[in-house]
């Protein structure tokens, strides 16, 4: 009788290994662009969120301060200033938390106020949205537009209550 000798293999072939390494790379790969995209996300939440928060945080230095502090927002960035009453005029404020945002070239801003309600008289570059003195704000809608296929993001506010960002519903 003849017996045939038991071969065992010890390791992995190199196909099987090619194929191990091909899967590691696609879920990788799946896997980083998946957070590229959050991170994107994220930034334009943690951008109007940070927007809201400047505008409570300008509230509170126009009641203290018994002055009118004013946004300036641009297709780029926005940015604030305090009225100063003995010149007449809005100086721009540099130090934090007030300082000019610039957001990625990718996100562009749009304001929308509620109708003429200040006066324009006697006053050049005056700020879309105005803060006074007694706590109330010009109503208004901030968005924020992203250059990538998501739902803009909006920071509004009714001139009484505080700012608020939300993803906005069906975004155009």
């Amino acid at each position: 009788m003849r017996t045939f000798a038991s071969r065992t293999c010890n390791g992995f072939s190199l196909l099987e290994l090619l194929v191990v390494i091909a899967i590691v790379g696609i879920l990788t790969g799946t896997v980083i662009l998946g957070f590229t995209g959050a991170d994107l996300e994220q930034y334009l939440k943690g951008e109007a969120d940070r927007f809201a928060i400047r505008v409570e945080l300008a509230r509170q230095h126009a009641l203290q301060r018994n002055r009118e502090w004013g946004i300036y927002v641009e297709e780029g960035g926005y940015r604030f200033a305090e009225f100063d009453p003995e010149r007449g005029v809005w100086l721009e404020r540099n130090q934090r938390p007030f300082s000019a945002v610039t957001p990625y070239d990718t996100i562009t801003l749009r304001v929308e106020t509620e109708g003429d309600a200040l006066p324009t008289t006697g006053v050049e570059d005056l700020p879309q949205i105005i803060v006074f003195s007694s706590g109330e704000i010009t109503p208004f809608n901030l968005y924020f537009e992203p250059g990538w296929d998501t739902t803009r993001w909006v920071v509004q506010s009714d001139g009484l209550s505080s700012a608020t960002a939300e993803r906005e519903d069906g975004g155009v």
